[in-house]
């Protein structure tokens, strides 16, 4: 079974990207001036190899997925090699209710090793609900879910092994996760 990221988030992030790329290329051209000058020729150059990373961003973004088959899981990342987590290096999962500072909650779902160090994670703002619980279900061992919404602060005390770096800091804000 193979589960992609959510298609909305690619043109989410492409979309941000050129709503603050694009009238800031345009201010530039628009300084340096209709005449032929090297200062105009950075600005074209710049602008076009923006675009060229955005739109590669964007194909490479395609590449996303992550396999469950019967000897683990195959994670493919947007950029690098793809993983192969087998079933036997995973001790636990755990699938958390996530609530931030709205009101609405957010999945997310950790495949632990042995030492609670995470394997896999898949958060409900990139993947579906539906990708998230088709993992779980193809997933044969147990799942923890605490029975209420956890908040960051509680994954900071109760589980630290499993946030980021940056999510572990005290100033970090909930939209981070």
């Amino acid at each position: 079974m193979t589960v992609r990221p959510h298609p909305r988030v690619l043109w989410s992030a492409v979309l941000s990207a050129a709503i603050v790329v694009l009238p800031v290329w345009g201010v530039s051209l628009w300084l340096v001036g209709p005449t032929q000058s090297i200062e105009r020729t950075w600005v074209i150059t710049l602008g076009i190899i923006g675009m060229v990373v955005l739109i590669g961003v964007a194909v490479l973004s395609r590449r996303q997925r992550i396999v469950v088959c019967r000897d683990g899981f195959i994670e493919q990342p947007i950029v690098g090699r793809q993983r192969f987590v087998p079933r036997a290096a995973i001790g636990r999962s755990l699938l958390f209710e996530f609530r931030g500072r709205g009101l609405q909650a957010s999945s997310q779902f950790f495949v632990c090793d042995s030492e609670n160090r995470p394997l896999l994670r898949m958060r409900s703002n990139r993947w579906s609900t539906d990708s998230i619980a088709a993992v779980v279900a193809a997933y044969d061992g147990p799942v923890e879910r605490p029975r209420q919404p956890v908040s960051l602060d509680d994954l900071r005390e109760d589980h630290p092994d499993l946030l980021t770096p940056l999510e572990r800091l005290r100033w970090a804000r909930a939209e981070l996760l």
